[in-house]
């Protein structure tokens, strides 16, 4: 099904998300863009700094959550962000946030890169320079006692090695992202600390099953064992052919779900339908109970939307992704997600297993 077949039918499809290193394979690389780069350490090695400061702090205030960097840190702050612009006038390094085990980069690539040259070439050149920092605090060649998750030895077979292969990297291409980029980054320490003061709300599993479904979760697990819950689920239009979400009787059913909800029952959908979505921003709006069901995978480093992490953290929201989806196509798993939550809605038997 094409996007404006589904677009036609009331569904609502989503950007494709990627959980590894990501390329626009129709993006010229070589041309002026805006993007944000991530790099993670080899083994997600902490090797930048500590987070500190707690999350009840005044934003601005000394003890918000920020990076204490390490010599490392301060070091690629102060002299290794710099070579980028030194090196390649046309580009400029935006923005920085910096996190024990990983450096977001936001580059404005102003001008046509040099011949021969692109995107890649110069964070290939960055991590380089980070790498030979890193060395010169280990003369002896050795990785830190610290970094334990590090290879003793690089694929040439005679130096640690600082970064993961390749970069992923998202294109700023649509009004609005710039500031929702900077706002991402700025908060960095933020949601870091978030999880490590609020684990049980924040919890990722990786397999659970629900029935004899097995599922990856992040979020509030409580939620599951919640015994009132209650499927949302709208036809995109009624008997009538009229759109379900702009009749009276959506408007009347709506309000009786988030009643239910401020009344303690757990919400259970995957926001597919225009009528699903509603309720789904109002009961995240209003801190109500809810779980989530998306086709979109949750892996060991996935993180939702902001507004989903922030929901987490404070306990009202769980997300669930099933490991198997039925269908052959979109529709169909759209379906099928419909059908899971009501399962999970009379489910009584769940069980975690290790992560």
């Amino acid at each position: 099904m094409t996007r404006e077949e589904m677009i036609a039918k009331g569904l609502v499809p989503e950007e494709t998300k990627h959980n590894g290193h990501r390329r626009a394979h129709f993006h010229d690389y070589n041309r002026p863009g805006v993007y944000m780069i991530t790099l993670v350490t080899e083994g997600r090695a902490r090797v930048f700094g500590t987070i500190e400061g707690n999350t009840r702090s005044k934003r601005g205030s000394e003890d918000y959550p920020h990076l204490r960097c390490s010599e490392l840190g301060s070091i690629i702050l102060r002299e290794e962000v710099g070579k980028i612009s030194h090196f390649y006038p046309m580009v400029e390094v935006c923005k920085v946030a910096l996190m024990p085990d990983h450096i977001h980069l936001l580059v404005d690539v102003k001008g046509k890169l040099p011949e021969g040259k692109h995107l890649g070439t110069i964070v290939r050149g960055f991590k380089t320079g980070c790498t030979r920092a890193w060395w010169k605090l280990t003369p002896d060649g050795k990785a830190p006692v610290t970094v334990t998750s590090v290879p003793e030895v690089s694929p040439s077979g005679w130096r640690p090695v600082l970064f993961q292969q390749g970069y992923h990297d998202r294109i700023i291409i649509r009004e609005g992202m710039m500031e929702n980029i900077c706002k991402y980054m700025d908060e960095n320490p933020f949601r870091a600390r978030l999880k490590e003061e609020y684990p049980k709300l924040m919890q990722r599993r990786l397999h659970l099953w629900i029935h004899d479904r097995e599922y990856a979760a992040f979020g509030n697990l409580f939620l599951l064992k919640n015994p009132d819950k209650l499927q949302v689920f709208f036809h995109r239009k009624n008997k009538d052919g009229i759109p379900t979400h702009l009749t009276e009787e959506y408007a009347q059913e709506k309000a009786r779900l988030l009643q239910r909800a401020e009344e303690g029952t757990v919400l259970v959908t995957p926001g597919i339908s225009k009528g699903e979505q509603g309720v789904v921003v109002a009961a995240l709006a209003n801190c109500l109970p809810l779980i989530i069901l998306q086709k979109e995978p949750i892996t060991e480093y996935w993180k939702p939307s902001q507004g989903r992490f922030y929901a987490c953290a404070n306990g009202n929201l769980l997300i669930l992704a099933p490991w198997e989806m039925e269908g052959d196509s979109d529709y169909a798993r759209f379906h099928s997600l419909n059908d899971l939550a009501k399962d999970i809605c009379v489910a009584t038997d769940t069980r975690l297993l290790g992560l």
